[in-house]
């Protein structure tokens, strides 16, 4: 992260107290829910040290965020210098606590829409502590109905469609993907150099880091006795254009899974899902909607992720 004296100038709050458990909130719009989010986060009692990370919200909502929270001594606030995405803002808050928490044992990452259960952080703590590969851990999280919204993951590498998947009959279980929506991440891979691959604006980028984590021979866990709540969709609104996408968010998923596909997938899963993707997902998309609409949003996201290069920064 550069340490010029805008960035430099950006941290509101510089506590100094050692922290066992640290938290990164990326905040994009909505001071409300993100203030949530730190409430529930405050509340819990390893009472982790938090840093929040404004990813140049457009809706004004920093300056009041920042003038509520700045008496907090347990919370950082950094305002980055340009949106480069989910997996950027998670990177900026991620230095900054490293640099203020180095002997931080975990590291959660939650989303600014979502809230944390009375327990549920040392729940995912005790997790991790009882299986020493595990490199990052998940939770149950529930939708705002109540419902379950994420309990299991898996890493579905013909399709890259469907990553939520029930879970096992026990209280707590290796998984194949956890949602970045929620989840705690060793320090020891941070330090090692685990970051959110940057070329990932906007989804995917969770699986892509869940990937890494298991390539370097650690392990993917999910404690069903932690939950979360999690409101959803708040940061890409617009007008639906296929299910619950709007055509921004159609566009960036596209594009993720294109990229996804590109570095995951070994060569035949890869070829299997450009056919489906070329072929079969525009056919059902047009017979869910009954409509064109869709079309060139996704036509964009694919011809963007086949030709962003690794190590592209999306804008």
């Amino acid at each position: 992260m550069p340490t010029t004296a805008t960035h430099q100038a950006a941290l509101l709050n510089t506590p100094t107290a050692g922290a066992t458990c640290t938290a990164v909130v990326v905040h994009y719009r909505n001071a409300c829910d993100t203030l949530a989010c730190i409430a529930s986060l405050r509340q819990q009692p390893e009472r982790p040290s938090i840093v929040v990370v404004d990813n140049q919200s457009p809706d004004d909502s920093w300056p009041d965020l920042s003038v509520q929270l700045r008496e907090h001594d347990d919370v950082t606030l950094f305002r980055s210098e340009h949106n480069g995405g989910f997996g950027a803002g998670c990177n900026q808050g991620i230095e900054v606590a490293l640099k203020q928490w180095p002997n931080a044992g975990h590291l959660l990452l939650i989303n600014p829409d979502a809230t944390l259960a009375a327990g549920a952080l040392g729940k995912m703590i005790a997790t991790a502590n009882d299986h020493p590969l595990a490199g990052i851990v998940g939770c149950r999280i529930d939708d705002a109905t109540g419902q379950a919204w994420f309990q299991n993951g898996r890493f579905p590498r013909w399709t890259l469609s469907g990553f939520h998947r029930p879970p096992p009959a026990t209280r707590e279980h290796e998984t194949e993907f956890v949602t970045g929506a929620c989840m705690l991440v060793t320090c020891d891979l941070l330090h090692a150099g685990l970051r959110f691959d940057e070329t990932f604006f906007l989804y995917c980028e969770d699986a892509d880091l869940c990937g890494e984590v298991t390539s370097r021979g650690r392990q993917l866990w999910i404690t069903q006795e932690a939950r979360a709540t999690h409101r959803g969709g708040g940061s890409q609104p617009g007008e639906h254009v296929l299910n619950e996408l709007s055509a921004e968010r159609l566009f960036w998923l596209t594009r993720a899974k294109v990229l996804l596909a590109r570095k995951r997938l070994n060569f035949v899963q890869r070829w299997t899902f450009l056919a489906i993707a070329l072929g079969c997902k525009p056919i059902a998309g047009l017979w869910l909607s009954k409509s064109t609409r869709f079309l060139w949003p996704y036509l964009r996201g694919l011809a963007s992720g086949f030709a962003a290069k690794s190590g592209d920064k999306a804008t």
